[in-house]
């Protein structure tokens, strides 16, 4: 029986495993800015505070939160590439799951961590790529296996590791936050959960002496850890401030309501509502058994309403929300039979195997239609599993590179990033780090001199734009707007076309024998 449980454990993390391998899709993303910044701030030995890759505004002030990550995945890429970084995200995810496995694993059965487990990780199946996220979550798995560990085996120990990781996740990860936001939760669950009654004339001495215990000792030096980066205060407070110039908005930081409103219907958003329905009958169940649930609901609470705000929480609502449910349903008590107590041995030696073998089957079927690709396509997503390198706008930069195209360039926001990482020698227009440049620059001048014929002509002399260089997969109406005009201004001619990248070149004498030879008529 003990091993058949550990099968099926094994299972569920291979499971997990198979969910995050997958083609690297975002390769246009942000991981080509990630590695060229890691590269210079190892080389310089100093971490850049301004817009370092833009000619349009090169002096903007920037707060890099996640430079550490850069560093390591600039190093990491030189050791193993790209296919490398693959399996080192898929251990990390595995090994932030096991943390939390790990933390609970002493106060509950296997079955109600799959049941858990397996919601959890639906939920968090879109947030698989390479970023600096994926450090989150393992610094996030560390804080709550510490924490659920303090709580359930009085084993306060692993306390005193958290403010070093927060000092790591500080520098790799602006979710570093949730790491004192966790421990003050913690804080309020001691101190409604007191194990002694504190008496009206004696109640601001108790306090006191409550919280002078070691757990608030690690809350104050793990808070004090996030001034350890190079922005100091202005660091530590990123996570509040970071969203107030914010000009440019992307999917992932869209609300679910917005989304929803919008006619978009993902399945993140579909999973994340059957989960939300998990987790509050799990909390019905805690209460009617008594359960001392202060923690688990003020987490529940407040990771409820960031992953409803922005569908890129939906990793750490789910890394959240698979404890919280075990340790809710944990409470549920034996029950009666004819009078007789159903007793937990009952359950694992007449009902389990039948479950768990059940289970092996379910996994069995996943695993296999995710190496299909089946699962990833009935997930909604585009990923597939393996180790594939998409090229990405590759061969569009090779075409610039071999024809010896020199800028200034216009580029869209999809593909700054892939810029400068394969084209480091051209400072680009704009890149996927809204917080980069001011709410001017998107209003006043990105979003309308696409809208504007007019404007376009003028924005492209003030900065002598030479090339066009887009990812016309951008969907966003003034990127549809901008395709539609410029593919039909005889001053902008297509010279590349592929199915991702398009290229329009100025029509000056410099280039008159890129056009003669390249240009590609277009349908009238």
């Amino acid at each position: 029986m003990i091993l058949l449980r550990w099968i099926t454990i094994t299972l569920f993390f291979v499971l997990v495993a198979t969910l995050s391998i997958h083609s690297l899709n975002s390769i246009n993303q942000d991981i080509g800015r990630h590695f060229k910044s890691g590269e210079i701030i190892w080389e310089t030995k100093s971490v850049y505070k301004t817009n370092l890759f833009s000619f349009t505004e090169p002096d903007h002030p920037f707060i890099n939160h996640h430079w550490l990550s850069e560093v390591v995945f600039f190093l990491l890429n030189g050791l193993i590439g790209l296919k490398g970084l693959i399996i080192f995200k898929a251990a990390l995810i595995v090994a932030a799951f096991f943390l939390i496995f790990a933390g609970i694993r002493k106060f509950t059965g296997i079955i109600p961590f799959l049941i858990a487990g397996i919601f959890g990780i639906l939920v968090f199946s879109s947030r698989t790529d390479v970023r600096p996220e994926i450090f989150s979550y393992l610094f996030l798995s560390c804080f709550l296996f510490a924490i659920f560990r303090a709580k359930y085996s009085n084993e306060i120990k692993w306390l005193y590791a958290l403010p070093i990781v927060q000092i790591f996740w500080t520098n790799m990860h602006i979710y570093f936050a949730l790491g004192p936001g966790l421990l003050f939760f913690f804080l309020i669950d001691r101190l409604v959960h007191s194990p002694t009654p504190i008496p009206a004339k004696s109640q601001r001495a108790s306090l006191f002496t409550l919280f002078t215990k070691m757990p608030f000792v690690i809350f104050i030096l793990t808070s004090l850890a996030t001034l350890i980066n190079p922005n100091f205060i202005r660091g530590a407070l990123a996570p509040l401030t970071i969203l107030r110039n914010y000009g440019y908005s992307i999917v992932e930081n869209q609300s679910i309501f917005f989304l929803t409103d919008y006619g978009i219907h993902l399945r993140d958003i579909y999973f994340f509502e059957l989960s939300l329905i998990v987790l509050i009958l799990s909390f019905v169940v805690a209460f009617r058994n008594h359960k001392k649930v202060v923690f688990e609901f003020l987490m529940a609470v407040a990771f409820m309403i960031l992953a409803g705000k922005m569908i890129r929480n939906l990793g750490v609502y789910a890394l959240v929300f698979v404890p919280i449910v075990v340790s809710n349903l944990s409470t549920i008590k034996p029950a009666r039979i004819s009078g007789l107590a159903i007793t937990r041995d009952y359950y694992f030696s007449k009902l389990t195997m039948p479950i768990l073998i059940g289970f092996i089957v379910l996994f069995g079927w996943l695993i296999k239609s995710t190496t299909n690709n089946n699962l990833h396509q009935w997930l909604g997503t585009p990923k597939k599993f393996g180790l594939g390198i998409p090229d990405g706008a590759a061969s569009a930069v090779r075409f610039v590179q071999e024809n010896r195209i020199a800028g200034p360039v216009f580029n869209n926001f999809d593909v700054g990033n892939f810029l400068i990482w394969k084209l480091p020698e051209e400072k680009v227009f704009v890149d996927g780090r809204p917080e980069a440049y001011s709410v001017d620059f998107f209003e006043k001048i990105y979003k309308p001199m696409q809208e504007d014929p007019t404007l376009w002509q003028k924005y492209s002399e003030k900065y002598k734009i030479n090339y066009v260089f887009f990812a016309h997969t951008d969907m966003t109406p003034w990127a549809r707007t901008f395709l539609a005009y410029i593919s039909q201004n005889k001053i902008w001619p297509l010279i590349y076309l592929d199915n991702s990248t398009a290229i329009f070149i100025k029509r000056t004498p410099g280039n008159r024998e890129l056009i003669k030879k390249f240009e590609i008529n277009q349908a009238p």
